[in-house]
């Protein structure tokens, strides 16, 4: 039977290095405010969320509107691009996340895709430096909902969309590094593994009762076993 894995990208899949320059220059260049995403805990937020985040903490208060948002989007597309191909900002995949993909890939039990706080043009650019896009469906981004929790239905209707199926929630399982990840789950009647490679220790991430918890994806077997049993 179908399962469909909703993968978050970062923390989970990639560790990206100097993030916050194409970040923070897309912030500058999209509303002249010189703001450092580096002040805030991103883990777990959507984009739109950490931007306001860095408002807050910088005491500034501003209306945003949709177009505000849309030239952000390109802003930050840009500059991602730019500082991946200048070497500025590298990602790459963490341990065993591109045996995992593959394996998930090759079985006909499971279908990957992505839940994820990225706008999905800056999910996509993530996932081709890392060389992962190849294994995952087009999932949920924060180009769809600013509200984590929104994002795994929206990844299972288009799931669906795309195989004329349907899936039970009970078979989708969200996979990612922080108690939102879990949280999105929950509000989905989802299942949901968390594991210990983001800024949560997997000691403190059991605390929270995820259906399943690993320290990271390095032993696939054991990864599309917890899977295939939870």
């Amino acid at each position: 039977m179908d399962r469909l894995i909703l993968f978050d990208i970062d923390g989970t899949l990639t560790r990206t290095q100097n993030g916050y320059v194409p970040f923070n220059e897309a912030i500058l260049r999209t509303f002249g405010f010189d703001g450092d995403i580096r002040t805030v805990v991103p883990d777990g937020n959507t984009d739109p969320l950490i931007v306001e985040d860095i408002f807050a903490k910088a005491a500034v208060k501003i209306e945003l509107q949709e177009s505000d948002w849309q030239k952000f989007t390109i802003h930050l597309r840009e500059r991602y691009h730019h500082h991946v191909q200048l070497g500025t900002t590298t990602i790459r995949p963490l341990s065993g996340a591109a045996e995992l993909l593959r394996s998930l890939a090759a079985s006909s039990e499971f279908t990957s895709s992505v839940v994820t706080g990225n706008f999905e043009a800056t999910a996509q650019i993530k996932l081709d430096a890392a060389g992962l896009a190849p294994y995952l469906r087009r999932g949920a981004y924060a180009s769809d909902s600013r509200r984590r929790p929104d994002l795994p239905a929206i990844a299972k209707a288009r799931w669906e969309a795309m195989t004329q199926r349907k899936i039970g929630a009970h078979r989708c399982i969200v996979v990612g590094d922080t108690p939102k990840d879990l949280e999105a789950a929950r509000r989905n009647e989802m299942r949901c593994v968390l594991v210990g490679t983001g800024r949560y220790p997997v000691e403190e991430l059991k605390y929270w009762q995820p259906d399943g918890c690993l320290a990271d994806l390095s032993d696939t077997q054991a990864v599309m076993a917890m899977l295939s049993e939870i």
